[in-house]
């Protein structure tokens, strides 16, 4: 297959990996906690979408996007109000905290085979099966939405943390708790917020992949490899979760059509692996 094909669908997919890892980095940075619920928080963005093209199909596809995040986010609110930070409060260690994110993991997962089925779907949308033609070959017409909502919602985080009193709260309580809850920043509050808007973005990407796969229970899986993406980026860091989605989409990509697509998930992991043995900080991280 044609290379620069191949550098498009591993950008595509590359832009999945980083929403989601940013997800990972902005629960890391405001909870102190790796949620392993991440990629299923994405999954259940996946079915509220399908949900939503089925209740109003003639919903426009790229306000499905922000509808879906934004019950995903509201989720994501209740789950870190309600489970994590009572846990937080009571002085859980991180192995008690990773063990409740993986069983809050397996209970979306299960709750989605209770309401949608256990049976993957398709989105029933013509973008489901629209492609453009790049050279002489065609490509999913969805991956230049990928591009641009990835762009969007970055350039989107980026405005929020910099220009608005929500994100330097949030920004505030991520890197000194005590001198911002003196500062009257709510902890409790921000920590949720930032649980939430992980959700939305997740959701968003859960979204925007669906058109280009299908939607099942199990797509949380891919959150396995967006937490190795935020890992290579450095955990905790927004664009080293970025660049770090981008090189594994891309390197995955590449070397399953090197070697063999069925190397194609090893190859991530190794890519990683060796990226780190050179620069344990991550891309973005720093020594010391």
């Amino acid at each position: 297959m044609n290379l620069s094909l191949q550098l498009l669908s591993g950008l595509a997919v590359g832009c999945i990996y980083s929403l989601v890892a940013v997800g990972f980095s902005m629960v890391y940075r405001a909870m102190g906690l790796v949620n392993f619920a991440q990629g299923d928080l994405m999954m259940v963005g996946a079915f509220v979408g399908y949900s939503i093209i089925i209740s109003a199909p003639a919903l426009p596809f790229w306000l499905v996007v922000p509808f879906a995040a934004a019950v995903t986010a509201c989720l994501g609110y209740i789950i870190a109000q309600s489970a994590l930070w009572p846990a937080i409060q009571r002085g859980a260690s991180q192995t008690y905290l990773v063990l409740l994110t993986l069983g809050i993991g397996i209970v979306l997962s299960n709750g989605a085979r209770l309401i949608w089925g256990a049976n993957p779907l398709v989105y029933p949308i013509p973008l489901t099966h629209e492609t453009i033609r790049v050279g002489q070959y065609p490509v999913p017409a969805v991956y230049p939405l990928i591009g641009l909502t990835m762009v969007v919602l970055i350039v989107g985080l980026h405005l929020l943390f910099t220009r608005t009193w929500l994100g330097l709260a949030l920004r505030a309580a991520a890197d000194d708790a005590q001198t911002a809850s003196v500062m009257g920043v709510n902890r409790r509050f921000a920590s949720a917020a930032s649980f939430a808007l992980a959700s939305g973005i997740g959701a968003a990407a859960g979204v925007l992949y669906a058109p280009i796969t299908f939607v099942s229970a199990d797509m949380g899986m891919l959150g396995i490899k967006a937490f190795a993406a935020a890992v290579l980026g450095s955990l905790g860091s927004i664009p080293g979760s970025v660049i770090g989605g981008l090189v594994i989409g891309i390197g995955e990509t590449l070397g399953g059509q090197l070697v063999s697509s069925e190397y194609q998930d090893s190859l991530a992991f190794l890519l990683m692996i060796g990226i780190l043995l050179v620069k344990p900080t991550g891309l973005m991280g720093k020594r010391g």
